[in-house]
């Protein structure tokens, strides 16, 4: 059952019909939206588990490693179908581990476009990010940032479906109705006690992990007008979020959400 069903009235469903899979859940983790928090619960209680990432030392760009890996990691360990999967997986490289696994589920989180946006920038401008320098180099400051970088204008919705231009009355049900669960960063713990059901996680616990660091070369404040720049440079992104937490709301006034 997709997320775009998932109302109050089919809650039982919709439970139901999640905890009673036993295949491959994969993980579509967008930058900046809380994804090492999800996957260290993953690599504990939902193995066997892989995280699809790049060597970044490799002389093939990052996007056809990605390619290859979806193409190629073994689904099995020791002999034991791989439980999750995760990695920075764009649409295609999504489809290609659907071809390999067509049963398998999908689930992602989404954030407020700006704030991720501002997360991303300044995370693009520490020594954690494997092409740091060269990311000062070509954005010295935030306006650079947005008036230049791909990752500020519906990153979210690229990752998920290839596009970063659309009808927002197509796109937004489209990623509803491809989606087994959609998770929201402003509703973590929430977020991460449905997920826990749905991937019988046990008492997994939700780990804040890998926060940015504050280093001087990051800390610009956006000011009233940027933040304005970004939110009308992400109007996909925001129809997405605010859809998603339109659904989480209704979850939780009709009392459904228990801890």
């Amino acid at each position: 059952m997709k997320f775009r069903r998932l109302r109050p009235d089919t809650w039982d469903a919709y439970n139901k019909n999640h905890e009673e899979f036993n295949g491959l859940w994969i993980f579509q983790h967008v930058p900046k939206t809380a994804g090492s928090s999800i996957t260290a619960a993953l690599s504990s209680h939902a193995a066997p588990y892989i995280n699809i990432s790049p060597d970044r030392n490799s002389p093939i760009s990052i996007r056809k490693q990605y390619r290859e890996m979806a193409a190629t990691t073994s689904l099995d360990r020791d002999g034991r179908p791989m439980r999750s999967v995760s990695g920075h997986l764009w649409r295609a490289d999504v489809d290609m581990l659907l071809e390999r696994a067509p049963h398998a589920r999908l689930f992602t989180f989404v954030r407020d476009p700006v704030r991720r946006v501002i997360s991303d920038y300044r995370y693009s401008r520490t020594p954690a990010h494997a092409q740091w320098q060269e990311q000062i180099s070509a954005y010295p400051n935030l306006d650079n940032y947005i008036e230049d970088s791909p990752a500020v204008r519906n990153k979210t919705v690229f990752f998920l479906t290839g596009e970063r231009d659309g009808d927002a009355a197509e796109v937004i049900p489209w990623i509803m109705g491809r989606f087994d669960y959609i998770g929201l960063l402003e509703e973590m713990e929430m977020s991460h006690t449905i997920l826990s059901r749905l991937l019988r996680l046990g008492k997994s616990k939700v780990e804040h992990r890998r926060s940015t660091e504050a280093l001087p070369q990051n800390a610009e404040v956006p000011t009233p007008a940027q933040l304005a720049r970004i939110r009308k440079m992400n109007d996909l992104d925001l129809a997405l979020f605010r859809k998603v937490m339109v659904t989480h709301n209704r979850i939780r006034e009709a009392g459904l959400f228990l801890l």
